[in-house]
């Protein structure tokens, strides 16, 4: 029924004009559904004007269509700025995190956040992405500065962090432009354990015959190898002379594409006889060893490659090789060479690897245990 603002005294000529010019029959069904057709299926010609009303335009390109962009625009608007927010931006390409690291408030940079991906990126290609949608949800106190998985290593932080675990000045990883974020990944190529055989120690002139039993018998090696002492022990002291003979060759880790040609040779890092420990620190094969002060049985070897070296290329598998030198000059100490920059050695082991490009913002770690039986 309809009212009109009459007084009571109104003539039959006021209500008769108000009843006319009255306008609310024809309005009112259109009003009742602006009021509630964004609750109900929505047309898609409307959808772009409801981006734009909504304010996002901005994420319409991580999204696979307008429906999308309405349905996660308008959860993740609620919750911008906070850790969830930057969670709900993340599914749109694929991505999660597992850890939200903020700086200590003592340090002068304290308003920096970093974050723990859920996985080694699939692709570099990605990284762009990821950053534009995590920043669309900083907070106003924050700059998102750095992503790490795999491989983190931080800035030293005086009185809080030791030495050894920390880089003076600087944090792990790198930029791929300017003002943009640090990234730092890592993995790690685990070959387990490796028996030399006799053909790869024959090669490297470091065969001795196994013994049955007893001391072993002596050969041609020589009388002042270091440590080697008259024991009745006969293995021990073989895998002894072969460890020792072993470690004077240089060590180096050779990479591989499909077709066995090198992608380059990076220099171990670590190269040493080791003995099991429960609280050692290299892991090879999930157990932990210990530098041993002498030499033995176990030998590991670790090799990990620096950002940037082998970009683009995709490995599938990688071995050892001792005893070989760099081709041509090169600077002393150099710890990585591409393509074929060994010359002589031996190969030792050959390990497949699930296919891994390399790229800029990644270090490769490869590590084996090498066993003398």
């Amino acid at each position: 029924m309809v009212q009109h603002l009459l007084p009571a005294n109104a003539s039959p000529f006021e209500t008769a004009v108000s009843e006319t010019l009255d306008r609310f029959p024809v309005l009112a069904p259109g009003a009742a559904e602006l009021h509630s057709f964004k609750l109900e299926t929505v047309q898609p010609s409307i959808l772009p004007w409801l981006v734009v009303e909504y304010g996002l335009g901005t994420i319409s390109q991580y999204l696979p269509d307008l429906a999308s962009t309405i349905e996660y625009g308008l959860r993740w608007q609620r919750v911008k700025g906070t850790p969830q927010g930057i969670a709900e931006s993340l599914t749109w390409v694929g991505y999660a995190f597992d850890t939200l690291y903020e700086a200590p408030v003592r340090r002068t940079r304290w308003h920096l956040y970093e974050l723990e991906l859920d996985r080694f990126r699939d692709n570099e290609i990605d990284l762009g992405t990821i950053e534009a949608v995590v920043r669309l949800s900083d907070p106003v106190r924050s700059e998102f500065y750095r992503a790490w998985r795999g491989y983190n290593v931080r800035e030293t932080d005086w009185s809080y962090s030791s030495w050894g675990n920390a880089i003076w000045g600087d944090n792990s990883g790198v930029f791929l432009h300017e003002g943009g974020v640090k990234w730092s990944f890592g993995r790690t190529f685990d070959a387990g354990n490796h028996e030399f055989t006799e053909a790869e120690l024959t090669a490297l002139g470091a065969w001795v015959a196994p013994v049955e039993e007893g001391s072993i018998i002596w050969g041609p090696f020589p009388w002042t190898t270091p440590g080697l002492k008259w024991v009745s022990d006969g293995a021990a002291s073989r895998a002894q002379v072969i460890a020792t003979a072993l470690m004077t060759k240089s060590c180096w880790i050779g990479i591989y594409r499909q077709d066995g040609t090198p992608i380059g040779f990076r220099k171990a890092r670590v190269y040493r006889p080791v003995d099991f420990s429960f609280d050692g620190y290299y892991e090879a094969g999930g157990q932990t060893y210990i530098a041993a002060s002498t030499a033995g049985a176990n030998i590991y070897a670790e090799a990990m490659t620096d950002f940037g070296e082998g970009d683009g290329e995709v490995a599938y598998s990688w071995s050892i090789t001792l005893g070989g030198s760099p081709v041509g000059t090169h600077p002393a100490g150099i710890q990585w060479l591409e393509g074929a920059g060994i010359t002589g050695g031996a190969i030792v082991g050959g390990f497949a690897i699930d296919p891994s490009t390399f790229g800029k913002t990644s270090r490769e770690r490869f590590r084996t245990l090498l066993k003398i039986v």
